[in-house]
């Protein structure tokens, strides 16, 4: 008789491992394309039908619908990496694929997990030493090249070089936190300028109210300037018309206590955060007050910081104190709508720019172009220290990399030398995006890294091979690479740690866990 055989038996185990090391590089497969001055872009639909067209790694990784744990994990680079430098998403990410693809072929040779990521986290630690080397001290022509390469590959490109005097000139003049973006579309990017000052995207709503207010006292209101919700919602029984025009009259007299309560309160100015009612505008334009609604909450935040000023939820606790003050006030035409204009600050350092672009996909690309620009060019400014691009410093790291893991005992010597080997990811796929053979352009890279003062040379990607990335003016700041290596090594590590991904159980719901509510 034959013996029952169970299938289940044969079917293949899969490890955590596998699953984290595949998600990885699945993940850093969808923005490697990206990389470079030649990389591609992705479109990206929501489920109402709106769609971002981008080749920025941050915004893919933030606005992709990931479902796995491991994924969501890998997305904590792209938001340490953003948030640290602005800049080098998108190769951390690909690192990060790259370094557990090559944990891979070390778990198949039975070298532990733990001695893996042992070995990644003292190639890093060399590596960091490394970059301090071969930095270069920053000056005004460097930070200008740094602001260019940022936008390098991005719909910002034919005018990067307006665009990136602009970032340097305002990140010089003040503080990030200082600095208001306005992106206008329907026009021409070298239409774009800086002002000193706030712009505001919001027109006057009356065309009886002022163009411009002088000394403007401006009142910050978050709520809606009108009776209040529990007024609104009452239903009442009428018998005759005196009656309809008495209620009438009588809710026109608390919009009147409304109005006059802001303007006795000094106001010549209104900017509302959400709606205003019809018959208060009407008296704001009697009375020639400026007034905007559906203002955005960070310009509200803005004004209130460069005119010393309180947004107030309460109209009835509105004071003169609470009141931002401004020189000048002007509503100017841009394009087909008109901005607000503040300008005479009191308080220095708020620069206002104003981004162009011919459609509402462009501007919206130029405009995080814009923000990775100054970003970079203020980590630069901070830390001091700046590299040549074009992944120059990867393939400068890898060759130093693959000398140090002979030094190093055990089997984490070999995974230093994959370290070394993951880095030239970078400029192969530069090379690869460009339409390069990569194998070819890391050979020649090799090449011209062999000698001592090869390490500024990068991908050739116009005619293949290597060239001086500091000649050619292609400029990263020395932090934004460190970050995407501490990022990409530490989330490596802690995935190589994992050896089950296990579901926990359904926390307890409101009246489960025993608390009276």
């Amino acid at each position: 008789m034959a013996t029952v055989v169970d299938a289940k038996q044969n079917a293949p185990v899969v490890s955590a491992h596998d699953i984290n090391i595949q998600v990885a590089i699945q993940l850093a497969n969808l923005v490697k394309s990206t990389l470079g001055p030649y990389g591609m872009d992705k479109e990206m639909v929501d489920p109402a039908g709106v769609v971002v067209m981008t080749n920025d790694g941050a915004t893919i990784l933030r606005e992709t619908k990931l479902h796995h744990p491991t994924a969501r994990i890998i997305t904590e680079v792209a938001r340490t990496q953003e948030e640290n430098c602005f800049d080098g998403t998108t190769s951390s990410v690909v690192i990060t694929g790259e370094l557990m693809s090559k944990a891979k072929d070390l778990l198949n040779l039975k070298i532990h997990p733990t001695r893996i990521a042992k070995g990644y986290t003292l190639a890093n630690k060399k590596a960091q030493t490394l970059l301090e080397e071969i930095g270069v001290d920053v000056t005004d022509d460097l930070l200008l090249s740094v602001g260019k390469t940022a936008m390098t590959g991005k719909s910002a490109e034919a005018e990067q070089d307006q665009l990136a005097q602009i970032a340097l000139d305002v990140i010089k003049s003040t503080t990030l936190d200082n600095i208001n973006i306005v992106k206008r579309p329907n026009g021409k990017v070298k239409d774009s300028l800086a002002i000193s000052g706030l712009l505001i995207d919001r027109e006057k709503m009356d065309h009886n109210m002022p163009d411009s207010v002088k000394d403007a006292k401006i009142a910050l209101i978050s709520v809606d300037v009108t009776l209040p919700e529990f007024a609104q919602q009452l239903q009442i029984q009428v018998n005759d018309n005196n009656a309809v025009k008495e209620f009438i009259e009588s809710r026109k007299a608390q919009l009147q206590e409304i109005a006059e309560t802001i303007l006795n309160s000094g106001a010549n100015v209104v900017l509302c955060k959400r709606d205003i009612d019809p018959f208060v505008v009407e008296i704001f334009a009697q009375k020639g007050v400026y007034a905007a609604r559906r203002v955005a909450m960070s310009d509200m935040e803005a004004v209130a910081k460069a005119g010393k000023g309180r947004m107030v939820s309460a109209i009835d606790g509105l004071k003169a104190s609470d009141l931002a003050t401004v020189g000048l006030l002007e509503e100017v035409a841009v394009g087909e709508k008109p901005l607000i204009k503040l300008t005479e600050i009191e308080t220095a350092g708020s620069v206002s720019v104003l981004l162009r672009a011919p459609t509402l996909h462009s501007v919206d690309e130029i405009g995080r172009a814009f923000d990775d620009a100054i970003g970079v060019i203020s980590v630069a400014m901070e830390h001091g220290k700046v590299l040549a691009g074009g992944g120059a410093p990867y393939l400068h790291l890898s060759k130093n990399l693959r000398e140090f893991a002979a030094t190093v005992s055990g089997r984490e010597q070999m995974a230093v030398e994959s370290y070394a080997q993951a880095l030239e990811v970078i400029p192969a796929a530069l090379a690869e995006n460009s339409g390069l053979d990569p194998l070819d352009t890391l050979i020649r890279l090799r090449q011209l890294h062999a000698s001592a003062a090869g390490h500024s040379n990068g991908v050739d990607v116009e005619n293949g091979g290597g060239v001086n990335m500091l000649d050619m003016g292609v400029i990263e700041p020395l932090s934004v690479v460190s970050q995407a290596l501490d990022s990409a090594t530490d989330i490596a590590s802690q995935l190589l740690r994992i050896d089950n991904i296990i579901e926990m159980q359904r926390g307890p719901e409101i009246g489960e866990d025993g608390y009276q509510y």
